[in-house]
């Protein structure tokens, strides 16, 4: 779950200063507050506007020296958000915002929030509702495939750890969360195989209502059930093997499936309330669209919109893709899925291996050199230069050094591991990661040495260049432009990660 864990934890980032000559304006312009978990606290602000395209926020944290940064946006909550952190109660967090209405600049009034106090935002806002949640949400499946598939053979289970023992569990009809065992295998059958049967059909069900669960998947699949094999480690602990849609002989290699990610928090949990997101970090293997719904009227739909066919999907990517790219969308992977470069020809030592190394030798070259200059909401602004082949971070709020330990390859940087996703020698591991996110992104976008561009969408993957346009391609083609293509996709707040402290309902609706 590296990904539901990123985005749960990782702050928005950018170098900013005040936009000057701005315009005063009010706030029928957009709602704004500030929400608390724990020790931080987020500003946020929405505009009601379409044409606003960026918002500064200004603020102060108990009279300390004001800080002026570019708000990141959360497409998942429809809102710009800054993560201001530590506080505690009675903390007083004095702020206001600049943003553009098309061309000209705005300057709005000026607020106050005191930490534990109810001026958390103006009327209307949908701000926090966690307070009346039971922890119980309950789950929709649609079958929207247009009559190619009945409802007998679309098929869905929920998997993942129980929070009260960590235990991996699955979801049985009644909701329950029952643990997962080795005895459980032999439900089904496949050459010669057996393997458990965690899913129902739609025609028995389409609803079901359950208590928080951790790192947790709802997986689909279309024709069959998938196979999922419970297994034990060398201390006797229980897990279980997924697809591998890298191995030729995994069961599930001729299975159409897919897939969501979540993890539903209990109340009374400092980030209470579900993180849920689509995903095409692996592979595409049917249309989703994800709906969450909560208390205070919240309501979010990202994914896939439903708007072309499977067929349609496949015809636009192979029309838009470089060369290099088109086979993730043919045979032996078709007609199954599209699969994520790294798992296929780009893997180390396959024919695309080094497709992005010349970019990512560029990058390092350059900045033998020079620095590379960039700024962290609330962690700094940090200077980095290459020695040997180590690429040296210092500076930030903690005025440390961190490190990406060595050229990461292609398949490092369209997976987000290895060398970048590397703790080793930093003086503050969560910050080193975090670098190392934002240079994972920059790579997979082509926008590492305009780091002012990094959260700029529309100079992503510039014509031409070396970059993930398998990434690309789901971002052209998801609602609002939010996809997950790779690990690191939420980096500048671009992935389809639906966050709300209060879910009631979610609806995945399957396509084809």
């Amino acid at each position: 779950m590296k990904r539901i864990a990123l985005w749960m934890f990782t702050l928005a980032l950018l170098l900013v200063g005040r936009i000057p000559a701005a315009h005063a304006q009010g706030e029928s312009d957009y709602s704004h507050g500030v929400t608390v978990a724990g020790t931080t606290a987020t500003i946020w602000f929405r505009p009601t506007d379409a044409s606003t395209s960026w918002v500064d926020v200004h603020y102060t944290l108990d009279g300390g020296v004001q800080q002026n940064l570019r708000m990141g946006y959360d497409g998942g909550a429809a809102r710009y958000q800054t993560a201001v952190t530590p506080v505690g109660a009675g903390s007083v967090i004095n702020y206001s915002f600049t943003y553009n209405k098309g061309g000209p600049a705005y300057d709005s009034a000026g607020y106050t929030y005191t930490v534990g106090s109810d001026s958390g935002g103006n009327p209307g806002n949908g701000g926090d509702q966690g307070g009346g949640w039971n922890g119980q949400t309950t789950f929709h499946i649609v079958n929207q495939t247009n009559g190619r598939w009945a409802d007998n053979q679309v098929y869905w289970a929920i998997i993942g750890r129980d929070w009260a023992t960590g235990q991996f569990v699955h979801v049985d009809a009644g909701g329950h969360l029952v643990p997962m065992s080795t005895a459980d295998n032999g439900a089904l059958s496949k050459n010669g195989e057996g393997y458990t049967n965690y899913f129902h059909s739609l025609a028995e069900l389409s609803s079901v209502t359950i208590p928080p669960l951790d790192s947790a998947r709802i997986l689909f699949s279309v024709g069959s059930p998938m196979y999922i094999k419970v297994v034990t480690d060398a201390n006797g602990k229980i897990g279980y093997a997924g697809a591998n849609i890298e191995n030729p002989t995994d069961p599930n290699i001729d299975v159409y499936f897919d897939f969501g990610e979540m993890a539903i928090l209990p109340p009374g949990n400092a980030n209470q309330g579900i993180f849920v997101n689509t995903t095409r970090v692996d592979q595409f293997g049917f249309p989703i669209k994800l709906r969450v719904q909560g208390l205070g009227g919240f309501d979010r739909t990202v994914g896939e919109p439903l708007t072309e066919s499977r067929d349609a999907i496949f015809a636009a990517y192979l029309a838009a893709v470089p060369a290099e790219f088109a086979g993730l969308a043919q045979a032996p992977y078709a007609p199954y899925r599209i699969v994520a470069p790294s798992h296929a020809s780009f893997a180390a030592g396959q024919a695309n291996g080094n497709y992005l190394q010349g970019y990512i030798d560029g990058v390092w070259n350059r900045y033998r050199s020079e620095d590379l200059v960039f700024t962290l909401d609330n962690l700094g602004t940090f200077h980095g230069r290459v020695s040997g082949n180590t690429f040296v971070f210092t500076g930030g709020n903690g005025n440390g050094t961190y490190y990406i330990n060595g050229i990461p390859s292609t398949s490092e940087v369209f997976l987000g591991n290895g060398l970048l996703n590397d703790p080793a020698g930093a003086s503050d591991a969560a910050t080193q990661l975090q670098i190392q996110a934002q240079l994972c992104a920059a790579l997979n976008r082509h926008v590492a040495e305009t780091p002012w561009l990094w959260y700029d969408q529309g100079s992503h993957y510039p014509a031409g260049q070396a970059a993930n346009w398998y990434a690309k391609f789901w971002h052209d083609h998801d609602i609002d432009r939010l996809a997950y293509g790779f690990a690191y996709d939420d980096v500048g707040g671009f992935s389809p990660s639906i966050h709300t402290d209060a879910p009631t309902t979610v609806t995945f609706t399957i396509g084809w």
